[in-house]
């Protein structure tokens, strides 16, 4: 299975509608979903759990598929947050590669794109 199939199948499964036996695997908690890319040698899910964490949200799944030889690895996390931008930065900072992420639509996507909205008229000023 190639990343790009991996990332399909992950968000496939994560907005698909669910059969009473699928329903019994996932929670209602599950707003949000990450894929990230990490190297097999810096691989810690003791790190990963500490970041999430570390920013109020907990991982209800999470999926793991090596790739490239074994010498990567991609990481599907669900968390319980609609907002991930916290998450993500501290993602970002401890240098870990996202490759794709969601969020369900809530508050604090509109007001996100309120301001991009605002920000892009004034620079169009």
């Amino acid at each position: 299975m190639s990343a790009k199939e991996f990332i399909k199948n992950q968000v496939e499964r994560f907005n698909s509608q669910f059969t009473p036996e699928q329903f019994t695997e996932l929670s209602e908690a599950e707003n949000s979903l990450i894929i990230l890319e990490i190297p097999l040698k810096d691989y810690t899910l003791t790190e990963i759990a500490r970041i999430v964490e570390s920013n109020n949200a907990h991982v209800m799944a999470l999926s793991v598929m090596p790739i490239t030889d074994g010498s990567l690895l991609l990481i599907s996390l669900k968390l319980d947050v609609d907002d991930l931008t916290a998450v993500l930065r501290s993602f970002e900072r401890f240098n870990y590669s996202v490759l794709y992420y969601f969020m369900r639509e809530g508050e604090v996507t509109d007001t996100q794109q309120e301001r991009l909205d605002e920000l892009m008229y004034y620079l169009e000023m």
